[in-house]
């Protein structure tokens, strides 16, 4: 496996062009805080400990392949989850009436957006003006290649090979397959290819794809927010069918969406888990109404849009009458405040929580709160969360302190108190940053964590270090760490024993083609309570480009 990396190193090497570039260079999205802040925002997760290895990939690959906003229609744009039904139709609109989008600025001032939602979508959509309006413009072939792997003490190794294509905002397909440290052996993978129309046929989809609407009662593939950390966690967006690059999805088949005027249709079935999966959906300017059917269930949904308040929700029931229902609101009383509110109700045979969500966020501050009960179980579960984030800049410098403290109760547990209190400090002075962490973590004992961060940030290349010590002796104390590593990783470790940690991460982005990532990590024990087998690991991967 070690010569199979330092062949993709050499690849990378001698591919490497010298020739002038001609046009903007957009490297791939190394992790970053614009990128992270823009996940949080559009997730609506309080931090990326918070999400799953699928959810953030389908971010990842969304940076990697930005959408076209000039050119994209609306099931292309519908299908990123980064819009709504209103917001997609506004800005066809605009498109129609007013040309070209020519900055972040005039996205911001588009009925149905604002610039806090133009600045997080600077990291996965761009805005290219190479025509005059109206004007058809040619597709272009994009394309990428990642090869992958990494290397653990005891000789044991991963791999990783995918492979993207986009034919302009018309067409794409993605292949990707793995090994993993448990499953060394290579599988054919899983591919997905999709066609966007402009007319009745408005997606296309065979292979693998993931399905979401509504509010997800019904259906939804793929991860989903357990908690409510912020505003936007209170409502899902539904993304419909959509391509998808994720190395375990859990839809095989095919699947088509026909836009009929104000309807629109979606059909589509499964071989894996033989879904039959149907949704009709209507929508005007202020008003989307849905009705979704599967092999096992139907719902209808509905969603309100005002400039300054929004309804929503969605009455599901399975085809033994079990029902269970999701509603709410999010107010915008003025820019930069919002108030949620979400009330839920599943039947004892879901085997979830049911109960009422509170939530308040401005700029700086969100706090949260949750009672809820699960039937099944007859337990009641308490949660809130406050996190303090204000920012503050002096000239080239800027200093962006977090405090995030998290609470839960179950009163019959035999923990039944957990408390997760986090510091964070980050700055950044002229490409420059640095970082730091302080957790505490209450539950069957007391946990603690710290890690500091150093680095150099460049449009061509991105290092840091980081070291932190920790002493967690109870694994329900275990503190989890989100840690920067290339494109398609999502490594997110869970710390527990007494030991220390240094790891170093590293890329290269030679040009527009080529695009090199390492992260070395090391685990050690030595003040463990019982002997601990610490860990070495290597990780490298290369990108071409086209």
């Amino acid at each position: 496996m070690a010569s199979t990396l330092l062949l993709a190193a050499a690849l990378c090497a001698a591919l490497c062009g010298t020739g002038r570039l001609t046009e903007t260079v957009r490297v791939s999205p190394s992790p970053s805080s614009d990128f992270e802040r823009a996940v949080l925002y559009f997730s609506g997760a309080s931090c990326l400990e918070d999400l799953a290895q699928d959810e953030l990939e389908r971010y990842q690959s969304l940076a990697e392949h930005p959408t076209d906003l000039n050119l994209a229609g609306k099931a292309k744009l519908l299908s990123t989850g980064l819009f709504s039904q209103y917001q997609a139709a506004s800005l066809i609109d605009y498109r129609s009436r007013s040309g070209d989008i020519l900055s972040f600025s005039e996205l911001g001032l588009i009925d149905g957006f604002s610039p806090e939602l133009a600045d997080a979508l600077k990291s996965f959509v761009v805005l290219r003006t190479d025509s005059a309006p109206g004007k058809r413009r040619s597709m272009r072939l994009d394309q990428s290649l990642t090869l992958g792997g990494a290397l653990r003490s005891g000789m044991q190794y991963n791999t990783r090979l995918k492979y993207a294509a986009e034919l302009g905002e018309r067409a794409e397909f993605r292949w990707t397959s793995r090994t993993t440290y448990s499953e060394p052996e290579f599988t054919p993978g899983t591919f997905s290819a999709a066609y966007y129309g402009r007319r009745v046929l408005a997606k296309a989809i065979i292979g693998h794809f993931s399905a979401r609407f509504g509010q997800g009662l019904a259906l939804w593939s793929g991860f989903s927010m357990s908690g409510y950390s912020s505003a936007a966690s209170f409502r899902k967006n539904a993304s419909g069918i959509s391509a998808t690059g994720s190395a375990a999805p859990e839809l095989l088949g095919a699947a088509a969406e026909w836009d009929l005027g104000r309807f629109s249709l979606t059909t589509a079935y499964s071989f894996t888990g033989r879904r039959i999966i149907g949704n009709l959906s209507w929508s005007s300017k202020t008003l989307t109404l849905g009705a979704t059917a599967t092999e096992s269930a139907a719902s209808f949904d509905w969603r309100l849009s005002f400039p300054d308040i929004g309804v929503f929700g969605e009455l599901c029931s399975d085809y033994s009458g079990r029902l269970r229902g999701v509603g709410g609101l999010i107010w915008i009383p003025e820019y930069g405040r919002k108030f949620a509110l979400q009330a839920r109700w599943h039947d004892a045979a879901y085997k979830e929580y049911s109960g009422i969500a509170l939530g308040w966020e401005t700029f700086n501050m969100v706090c949260t709160a949750d009672a809820a009960y699960r039937l099944d179980k007859r337990q009641a579960q308490y949660k809130t969360l406050v996190l303090l984030k204000p920012e503050l800049k002096f000239g080239g410098f800027i200093l962006a302190p977090k405090l995030r403290w998290s609470g839960r109760l179950r009163p019959s547990e035999e923990f039944p108190l957990r408390n997760d209190l986090r510091a964070d400090l980050e700055g950044s002075w002229r490409g420059w940053t640095a970082a730091g962490r302080f957790n505490a973590l209450w539950c069957e004992n007391f946990g603690w964590l710290w890690y500091a961060q150093a680095g150099r940030k460049t449009n061509s290349f991105t290092l840091s270090l980081r070291g932190g010590i920790f002493r967690i002796d109870n694994w329900n104390d275990r503190i989890y760490v989100y840690q920067q590593d290339a494109p398609g990783n999502f490594n997110v470790p869970a710390f527990y024993g007494r030991g220390w940690n240094l790891s170093l991460y590293a890329a290269v982005h030679l040009g527009r083609h080529h695009s090199i990532w390492l992260r070395l990590d090391c685990v050690q024990y030595p003040w463990n309570l019982t002997p601990k087998q610490g860990r070495l690991e290597c990780r490298l991967q290369y990108r071409w480009r086209s």
